[in-house]
């Protein structure tokens, strides 16, 4: 079988915790190469890893005798990153969120279009046992019609990479409504169909600057040679209530730092089913359905396969360039998910209602 080379932009916490492992495992595939504008970092990640190319701009990368790209830059060169990449006739795995507006995600869809590339959303939730479970069932109408969903990430004092391009709004887009929000968001979009945003209303806050707290993410083992400019100038939390086209309400919420509740949380409401992530009586289990069986009300707790989602994820992309197959992360269902997260920010800013 013939290898596929790979090239990495960017060298931070994912690709050396997650990307390059995962990649490694996989037969038949080469980390050829790797840009960062870091030469400290860079330098490291390409001994420690023995990549043979490294660059410092990532242009050069993309023009490099490679078959791929997986894109983690900061958030604001992933859409003129993920079309350059493509036009030089590489296939892109493209990290979260794949831009900053919906004008540059159907940019990037037009693109792959016409050059006939693979573009890929880097979503590992789409993997997860979760996911497994529930996209079947849901496809198959075993929970109705969903009518209401609760979607929420959040975290009590956990802001990543303080000071750095995280919390830079020029180059993050915003706080953790793009950065972990878009997870979960994209999770139930996936589920549910992808139906798209008809009104959003949306808030955020930026409450904690006096009493941030870095987060521990990435890892600080994977930033060596980074620059702290010590820059906040994004939201805590961001919420937003969102009427979509299939009729159903969405409410979402996302926070890096707060005096509440944490953790990861999704909540369908059905007219046959519901569902609970996690269980609601047992913390310890990845969820619980809500139903009835000749007007007996049951709760399930089904079994979750386990999942390495992110090995999973890198898997899937490396056999849609193999076998040209399209990715599980659809145009529709990004575009989706990158109008809410727009709408979002744009309704918190002038405070009215965003209508499409």
């Amino acid at each position: 079988m013939e290898k596929i080379k790979i090239g990495l932009i960017g060298a931070g916490g994912i690709v050396q915790s997650a990307h390059i492992p995962s990649l490694k495992k996989i037969k038949d595939v080469e980390i050829t190469a790797i840009a960062d504008i870091n030469k400290e970092k860079l330098k490291y990640v390409g001994e420690k890893f023995e990549i043979k190319y490294t660059f410092t701009e990532w242009e050069k990368l993309v023009e490099a005798d490679i078959d791929a790209v997986v894109i983690s830059s900061p958030n604001v060169f992933h859409a003129q990153q993920s079309i350059r990449a493509m036009e030089s006739g590489k296939d892109v795995l493209c990290e979260k969120p794949v831009c900053l507006t919906s004008e540059e995600a159907e940019k990037i869809f037009k693109v792959a279009e016409d050059t006939k590339r693979i573009f890929m959303a880097a979503f590992p939730r789409r993997f997860s046992g979760e996911a497994k479970v529930l996209k079947p069932m849901i496809d198959k109408g075993e929970l109705g019609e969903i009518y209401y969903i609760k979607a929420s990430y959040l975290r009590r004092r956990g802001i990543p990479g303080l000071g750095t391009w995280f919390t830079d709004k020029k180059l993050a887009g915003g706080g953790p409504m793009i950065d972990v929000g878009v997870h979960i968001l994209d999770f139930v979009i996936y589920l549910i169909g992808a139906p798209e945003p008809e009104m959003i209303i949306g808030s955020k806050y930026e409450k904690f600057k006096d009493k941030a707290v870095d987060g521990g993410w990435p890892p600080l083992e994977t930033r060596i040679g980074d620059k702290t400019t010590g820059k906040i100038d994004v939201e805590d939390l961001a919420c937003g209530f969102v009427k979509l086209s299939n009729g159903a309400t969405l409410f979402i919420e996302a926070s890096w730092a707060g005096n509440s509740e944490t953790g990861m949380r999704v909540s369908l409401f059905g007219t046959k089913a519901g569902v609970q992530m996690p269980d609601p009586q047992e913390s310890k289990n990845p969820l619980r359905i809500f139903s009835e069986n000749n007007g007996v009300l049951m709760d399930i707790i089904p079994h979750i396969p386990v999942s390495d989602s992110f090995y999973e994820e890198v898997v899937h992309f490396i056999e849609c360039i193999r076998k040209r197959k399209s990715p599980i992360t659809k145009k529709k269902e990004i575009i989706s998910v990158v109008k809410i997260i727009e709408g979002i920010y744009k309704s918190a800013e002038t405070g009215n209602p965003v209508v499409f």
